[in-house]
């Protein structure tokens, strides 16, 4: 028991700020005043639907105060259709999407930000997909199409060519060429291509899981596939393009010579996609995104028309949204980008795309792999590239979600790498939609994208939700928020702020997505505190860089997308990471000190190889290049080239470079091989290749419980060490905790209050610091280093062996019920009584008075408390129990803060006085309750209105109130 109670004398000093724990009350230096008060550039953003292109000045205004007055620094006007969910009312139509009405709104809400210094963002369409009533079919999303005949030869062959299958339902279609296949003579026992529709892009959103947990299974593009020799359809040399004896019509007139002769009829259609979920006025085709004709077509008829004598601070950047196309694989100019790109003429191997085997297995592959690897940088080039230049000319940015997340034709980090913000989003847990974490957690890859290309910010739009409405409070929030902190993000993007006319009534009108979050929301009063928090976080994850021990290649493969973030097995627990892809090598990455350094300051200790046999030649150069200098690489030898482009000379030189920079290694007995000053590992875990470079991990943990989940995210600045810490699981932990820092003194800052605490009680080991650490259910904290120590600390109390189910103190708390009888005051206009009596505490739901019942709101409850002279010496903690679902605390008249995590207990030492205490609690439930009420009220009757019809009568009510039981703890000094 001894052991127990020194444990508890150590952390009570952080954890209750007493014995040798003293606040800070003087800021020092810049970051601790950024923590305190957090500068605009870490406010959240939030995206401002204008549904079904309704909105008026008054809503503008009344809108952008509420935003600036709770703390929200910015708004993505995103014009959109208000319903694709059936428990949705369509809402009023406004204004035409860009019609003058529109235009004028919305030069009108620039106007207005830029008087309230705060930031536009710009949808570029109605909804998402980018496309409108001005997309032509020649401008819209292409697929490749085609038709098969198959004839005997020798003859004359004089007859009109089928047209292909799968027209858009306009009809159109261009022409390619037509091939004449001289087929094997085994042909048809040939089986297609392993994956066949997704490899060539016909299909995108077919492929499958993996097996870990992390979603979509890309390497299975990279996946070997047997090539026995001969086993094909046709070879190249008999495959005829016979284009020239075809008319306009598909009539051809040719010598057919001895053979069994498939004529495959090439051509292009629309894919039929069109822009989802707009307004009145916004829909129409979805545009060509390998199309720059197309892109400049988009930005010309929004961008160009709105800012064309209208220039305004408050407009800073340009948003698309998430890829949503499916999948396209064809534009006009593909077959000149093809031959630019990959040095051959893509026109013999179209039968390849149709599942035809041409040459071998090998070489089909090979050319899928060319044909994705165009498609993914003609996007690039011409819709994401484009965007960015013609945003440029205009002084404008972006942040579009240009990395998917769902799944697309494209090399996620080379698009996201030109946003000035990288992009994402993220999803709140659920049993409704997108429940497991690889479909709602889509931050590692804009985060990446950042570290990688020199980015600051990484933002994303969250948290995201089909089925709840208003039924989230901040605390069921926080979990969610804090994984994708610790994936990267440090610019939160609320998804979703929805205007609301007054006359649609309160709640009013939402979309049928997002987290609902404006001022008709029951906490918006209480939302500054909450949002306060975000920036706090947001703000220091923001300094300096990110801290990651390895960088991860994933490979050149399209499509190509970074899964959520997770430990990896070869590199265990303690260790972050980044991932990385070719362009970030062959142009950014060098070597300094052993390490593998970017242009802005990223260090990474391994670049780890993809478990692939093939690789980019011009990579497998740099690579060469890389461990010459100094890096470490881990990862298998290569064996060859990726795809047909020089492939003689492209095998050749990588299995030159294969054999000289892996040597003899076998990965088993012989696992390294020295090259120039660095070398190359394969055979060992990636976590015994740091710890032999004398790298143990960045941060460690170690708790009786099992199952405790601990997540972490470090930032380095030339003068601290951030840690941010992450208890993600609903219960107390009491942790033992190791960083990698060396000589410097450990303080915890609290995101939620603004406090910085020092910490007494660690240790020195090497260079690492030890100290124990508790986190609250759900809790989080920061740990930060940026003190020099003055001496060793040789050590802290041993890990006990009892997990404590309540936070650790010198010994028992004296506790002090605070009993009823409470009075309670409801507001009357939303059908409560002004003023009640509470003899005991309960749930709302419980209460006979249907006024109590069906509440939904701010009540405040009212209670005296006595605390003696003796007491008053000790540190006095209020406990308030079971509660439903935040609250506003004050004591004596003194607002001690809004109380929105679990567990509702704190320290309220600073507020209490001898004898008589008065305590008020605002306390706020969610708006479910109040709208099933009013479903046994005469419509005219009812205090609610809205759109959303979730909630009958038979919908279960959500506990609300002071449940308690309510207390008073007295702590010893």
């Amino acid at each position: 028991m001894k052991k127990i109670l020194i444990w508890g004398a150590a952390l009570c000093c952080f954890i209750n700020g007493c014995t040798n724990s003293k606040q800070v009350t003087e800021v020092q230096g810049d970051l601790a005043m950024g923590f305190m008060n957090p500068p605009d550039e870490a406010k959240p953003r939030v995206f401002w639907w204008w549904l079904e292109g309704y909105q008026t000045k008054e809503g503008v205004l009344a809108d952008l105060v509420a935003m600036k007055e709770a703390g929200i620094k910015g708004a993505i006007i995103f014009d959109a259709g208000s319903s694709s969910y059936n428990k949705m009312e369509k809402t009023e139509s406004g204004p035409v999407f860009l019609g003058p009405e529109w235009k004028a709104l919305f030069h009108y809400a620039c106007d207005v930000a830029d008087s309230l210094n705060l930031e536009i963002s710009l949808n570029i369409g109605s909804g998402w997909n980018d496309g409108g009533p001005w997309v032509t079919p020649e401008l819209a999303s292409k697929k490749l199409v085609w038709s098969d005949t198959m004839i005997q030869g020798p003859r004359k062959l004089n007859m009109q060519l089928p047209m292909p299958a799968k027209l858009d339902k306009a009809g159109y279609y261009k022409p390619i060429a037509i091939l004449a296949v001289k087929l094997n003579e085994n042909s048809e026992q040939i089986k297609p291509l392993e994956n066949m529709n997704i490899k060539a892009v016909h299909s995108i959103y077919s492929i499958p899981m993996t097996k870990n947990g992390l979603g979509y299974d890309w390497n299975l593009f990279m996946k070997e596939e047997a090539s026995p020799p001969h086993e094909a359809n046709a070879t190249l040399d008999n495959v005829i393009d016979v284009s020239s004896y075809v008319d306009a019509q598909g009539n051809i007139n040719w010598d057919v010579p001895a053979g069994n002769y498939q004529i495959m009829r090439f051509g292009y259609s629309g894919t039929g996609i069109e822009v989802s979920t707009h307004s009145p006025g916004g829909g129409g085709l979805a545009i060509d995104y390998m199309s720059k004709e197309a892109m400049d077509v988009q930005y010309d008829k929004v961008v160009t028309s709105l800012i064309k004598g209208h220039k305004n601070a408050s407009l800073k950047y340009l948003h698309d949204d998430s890829w949503e196309l499916g999948a396209s694989n064809w534009t006009p100019a593909f077959v000149d980008a093809f031959q630019k790109q990959n040095g051959y003429d893509i026109k013999k191997y179209l039968p390849i795309l149709t599942g035809k085997i041409i040459e071998s297995r090998d070489v089909s592959n090979r050319f899928l792999y060319d044909f994705r690897r165009t498609i993914a940088d003609v996007i690039w080039e011409n819709h994401y590239k484009r965007f960015d230049e013609l945003a440029k000319k205009d002084g404008l940015a972006l942040h579009s979600e240009s990395g998917g997340p769902h799944p697309a034709p494209i090399d996620a980090l080379k698009n996201l790498g030109l946003n000035a913000i990288p992009m994402g989003e993220f999803w709140i847990r659920a049993k409704t939609h997108r429940v497991e974490d690889f479909r709602r957690i889509f931050i590692k890859q804009p985060a990446a994208a950042a570290h990688i290309y020199g980015k600051r910010f990484v933002q994303a739009e969250g948290p995201t939700s089909i089925g709840p409405h208003w039924e989230e409070d901040f605390a069921f929030m926080k979990p969610t928020l804090d994984r994708a902190y610790c994936e990267g993000l440090n610019r939160l993007v609320i998804h979703t702020f929805t205007h609301s006319p007054k006359k649609a009534g309160i709640p009013g009108n939402e979309y049928f997505a997002g987290t609902h979050f404006n001022q008709n929301v029951t906490w918006w009063k209480q939302a500054p505190a909450f949002l306060k928090w975000n920036s706090r976080v947001s703000y220091m994850l923001s300094r300096g860089l990110f801290v990651g021990d390895v960088c991860y290649y994933y490979g050149d493969n399209v499509p190509n997308q970074v899964p959520l973030k997770h430990i990896h097995p070869e590199l265990g627990e303690g260790y972050d990471y980044d991932v990385c892809n070719t362009e970030v090598i062959l142009t950014r990455m060098k070597v300094a000190d052993g390490k593998i350094v970017l242009p802005d300051g990223m260090r990474y200790e391994v670049l780890a190889l993809p478990d692939w046999k093939v690789v980019n030649v011009d990579v497998m150069v740099k690579l060469a290049q890389l461990v010459k200098d100094g890096a470490t690489i881990v990862g298998p030898k290569p064996l060859t080239t990726v795809g047909l482009k020089d492939r003689a000379a492209g095998e050749q030189k990588v299995k030159e470079l294969s054999a000289a920079l892996w040597g003899d290694i076998n990965g088993t007995t012989i696992t390294e091989h020295t090259y120039g000053k660095g070398k190359v590992v394969f055979g060992k875990t990636i976590r015994q290749v740091l710890q032999d470079k004398g790298k143990g991990p960045d941060f460690a943990y170690q708790s009786r419980k099992p199952g405790a989940l601990i997540d972490y995210i470090h930032r380095t600045t030339p003068d601290a060490e951030i840690y941010y810490v992450v208890n993600r699981n609903e219960r107390p932990e009491y942790i033992h905790t190791t960083f990698r820092v060396d000589g410097k003194v450990p303080e915890l800052w609290n995101p939620d209050k603004g406090t910085i605490v020092p910490q007494t009680v660690y240790a020195t080991k090497g260079k690492t610091v030890e100290l124990p650490l508790f986190l609250d259910p759900f809790g989080s904290v920061f740990v930060v280093f940026r003190k020099n120590s003055t001496g060793d600390h040789s050590s802290i109390p041993a890990l006990p062996m009892d997990t404590f189910d309540v936070a650790p103190s010198l010994g028992t708390p004296e506790n002090v019920a605070v009993t009823g009888p409470w009075t309670v005051n409801f507001a009357k206009e939303w059908g409560g009584p002004e003023s009640t009596v509470f003899n005991q505490l309960i749930s709302w739901t419980d209460h006979t008075d249907p006024g109590i019942k069906y509440y939904s709101g701010t009540a405040v409850y009212h209670q005296t408390f006595t605390v003696s002279a003796a007491q008053l010496q000790k540190k006095v903690f209020l406990d308030l129990g079971e509660m439903y679902n935040l609250a506003e605390v004050i004591i004596n008249g003194k607002h001690t803060g809004v109380w929105w995590t679990h567990p509702f207990r704190g320290d309220i030492s600073a507020y209490v006085k001898e004898g008589q205490n008065t305590l008020e609690l605002k306390v706020v439930n969610l708006w479910p309750n109040r709208i099933i009420g009013d479903n046994y009220l005469p419509a005219d009757k009812r205090f609610t209105k809205t759109n959303v019809k979730k909630f009958d009568k038979d919908y279960p009510l959500r506990k609300s109130g002071l449940i308690g039981p309510v207390r008073l703890q007295f702590y010893a000094r």
